[in-house]
C-alpha cells in the first residue's frame, strides 16, 4: 500500500520533496499553505513537477490533518513553523520530514529553540514515530569515505574543511540568518562522519562579509582535536559546495545525464563519481524507515545533536560581534 503523503508549503523547496515522494510511488494527498489567496500559486507549483496531483489544498494545518488522516508528512513552512507543525503532527501519530532547521526562533530566542527541538525529538520517540531532518548531504557520507579510502587518506585527517554555498535571495543572506539556512548541511555531514565526536567551543574563531560566514572550531573525536572549518556565502556566480580532507577536495556538482534525471557528480583532482540526488536519497530513505525499514538519513537523534550544534555556534558568534 502507498504511503500518503501531504505537505506543508510547496513553493519552495517543498514541491521537490513532493516530486520525490511521488517517484518513490507515494500518494500526495494534499498541501497546506499560509493563506487561501496563496492555494492557487501552491497548487500551480506542486503540478508543475507532480502533473498528475488531484489532491485538495488547506490554509489551516490542522484541519488538513483532520481531514486527510495522511501517514506522513513533510514539513516545509517558515522556519518559526518547524516545530510547531512538527509537534502538531506528531501528536496526532503522523510521521514527520522536516526541512532544516529544526525551529530557529531568532537570535534572542537559541534557549526557547533548544527547548521546542526537544520536544518534537521526544515526541517523536514517546509516539514510537519518524521524525528526520531533511540535511540531505548526510547522504553524501558512504560515498566519501569510500573514495578517502580508495585514496588511503587517513580515517581522522589533520584539518577538514566543509564550503555550503547558495544562491542570492531576498533573505538569509549573511550574518546568523546565513549560518542557520545553510550551516544544517556541513553539520550533519560532521556527525554522520564523526557520530561519536563532541563540540569544542574554546576557540572559536569567525569570520564574515556582506555574503559570507565562515566559522573556524574543533571537534573532540576519540583522543584527537579536530579543527573544523565551515563556510556558508549567498552569491550570484558560480557555487561551490565542497568538503576537504586535509589537501584533498571533493566537489558536490549538479550533473543531468542523457537520460534527463537530475544527479550529483562528486568530483576530485583527478577523478569524479555520479551518485544518486541527494534529496532523492533522503526522501527515499525516510519512506522505508516509516515502513519499517532501516532509519532517516539524519534521524530525530542526528537532528537533535545538529541544533544544539548550531545553535551553540550561533551563541558564539553572538558573543564575538560588536554592536
Amino acid at each position: 500500500m502507498a504511503l500518503r503523503v501531504a505537505i506543508v508549503g510547496v513553493r519552495g523547496v517543498g514541491k521537490f520533496h513532493a516530486q520525490w515522494y511521488a517517484k518513490e510511488g507515494c500518494e500526495i494527498l494534499a498541501f497546506a499553505s499560509s493563506r487561501p489567496e496563496t492555494l492557487a500559486q501552491n497548487e500551480s507549483a506542486l503540478k508543475s513537477v507532480v502533473p498528475n496531483f488531484r489532491g485538495r489544498g488547506y490554509f489551516n494545518l490542522s484541519d488538513m490533518l483532520e481531514a486527510e488522516k495522511p501517514d506522513a508528512i513533510s514539513v516545509c513552512s517558515p522556519h518559526h513553523l518547524h516545530a510547531e507543525h512538527s509537534l502538531e503532527a506528531l501528536s496526532r501519530g503522523i510521521h514527520v520530514l522536516c526541512e532544516k532547521p529544526l525551529v530557529w526562533l531568532g537570535p534572542d530566542k537559541l534557549g526557547e529553540a533548544i527547548e521546542q527541538s526537544r520536544k518534537v525529538v521526544n515526541l517523536a520517540a514517546e509516539k514510537g514515530l519518524q521524525f528526520a531532518v531533511n540535511t540531505q548531504y548526510v547522504a553524501a557520507v558512504p560515498h566519501l569515505l569510500q573514495i578517502l579510502d580508495e585514496h588511503g587518506l587517513p580515517k581522522i585527517p589533520e584539518q577538514v574543511t566543509l564550503t555550503m554555498e547558495a544562491k542570492v535571495r531576498e533573505r538569509d543572506i549573511s550574518g546568523v540568518n546565513l549560518w542557520i539556512d545553510l550551516a544544517p548541511h556541513p553539520l550533519s555531514i560532521l556527525l554522520a562522519l564523526f557520530p561519536e565526536a563532541e563540540l569544542d567551543l574554546d576557540n572559536v574563531v569567525f569570520e564574515e562579509g556582506d555574503d559570507f560566514l565562515v566559522a573556524h572550531f574543533s571537534l573532540r573525536h576519540q583522543t584527537h582535536l579536530l579543527p573544523v572549518t565551515v563556510k556558508v556565502r549567498r552569491h550570484a556566480g558560480e557555487l561551490e559546495r565542497s568538503i576537504t580532507w586535509g589537501e584533498f577536495k571533493i566537489k558536490f556538482l549538479p550533473f543531468v545525464g542523457e537520460d534527463g534525471i537530475y544527479r550529483i557528480k562528486l568530483e576530485w583532482a583527478n577523478g569524479f563519481r555520479v551518485v544518486e540526488d541527494f534529496m532523492q536519497v533522503s526522501i527515499r530513505q525516510f519512506v522505508r524507515s516509516v515502513s519499517g525499514e532501516g532509519t532517516p538519513l539524519c534521524d530525530a537523534t542526528m537532528a537533535g545533536r545538529q541544533m544544539e550544534w548550531l545553535v551553540a555556534l550561533v551563541g558564539k558568534y553572538l558573543e564575538t560581534r560588536w554592536w
